[in-house]
């Protein structure tokens, strides 16, 4: 990641949104991902409006129709950095529709991925000749999420690697968001859900990567034992994670 690009995009989207959108950095991706963008923000569901869809041309699906007002906001909180990153790739924001297995559908020549946690989003956007992206955003676990984490995408050896962390609760959201981003980079070529006991962790993560073995072959292309370096943020509340699998 090459570092964060012009500031006054926070300004203008908290300004376009009525404060409901805020904070936001939009960061320059290397040349391996084609100088694709991430951007991350954070949403507040008290300055959300319905109207906010209409307001900035984002069509709300009729998926949607009767959703409540958190599904809206951080469906729309998205859709806002999707649109903010197509314009500042030099495209036409187009809207990014909802396919059949509900993952997003980008405009044609483009590629991403969009992801959102209570009260924060992230969005990855690039040309569609840079490969197939993956980004994950994740609030801090704690609790009884915590628990979730180590029971359900966690194995026992990854979670006895993690407790060698000085933030143990950090290093395993920071594994379950780099498992879910590996899963939307790799799911276009898998075309098939997998679970997360078909990635682990070997190794304990990076200040800026983090690194997962498959376990099993998902593809002709994605056989047993290869792994794939994630990208990483950590921030004081929340996690960031993010991939581009080249074609």
């Amino acid at each position: 990641m090459d570092g964060p690009l012009d500031e006054s995009i926070h300004f203008s989207l908290a300004a376009s949104t009525d404060g409901f959108v805020s904070d936001v950095q939009q960061f320059l991706l290397g040349p391996e991902a084609e100088h694709g963008l991430l951007l991350q923000s954070r949403y507040n569901i008290a300055r959300f409006s319905p109207s906010l869809f209409a307001r900035l041309g984002i069509p709300r699906p009729d998926t949607l129709a009767r959703a409540v007002d958190k599904r809206l906001a951080e469906f729309l909180a998205g859709r806002i950095l999707a649109q903010a990153g197509q314009q500042a790739l030099g495209h036409v924001p187009l809207p990014v529709q909802i396919g059949d297995d509900r993952a997003p559908v980008w405009p044609a020549g483009l590629a991403g991925s969009i992801s959102h946690t209570r009260d924060h989003c992230a969005c990855l956007v690039l040309p569609a000749r840079g490969g197939h992206p993956g980004v994950d955003i994740e609030s801090i676990a704690s609790g009884p999420g915590l628990e979730t984490i180590l029971k359900f995408t966690m194995n026992p050896a990854e979670a006895a690697l993690l407790t060698g962390c000085p933030d143990f609760a950090t290093a395993a959201t920071l594994c379950f968001s780099a498992k879910e981003t590996l899963f939307k980079a790799l799911y276009p070529v898998v075309g098939r859900f997998f679970g997360f006991e078909c990635a682990e962790l070997h190794d304990m993560p990076g200040p800026d990567r983090i690194r997962l073995t498959l376990t099993e072959t998902l593809h002709a292309d994605l056989p047993a034992g290869i792994f794939f370096d994630i990208d990483c943020r950590r921030l004081p509340t929340h996690v960031v994670t993010w991939l581009v699998r080249r074609h």
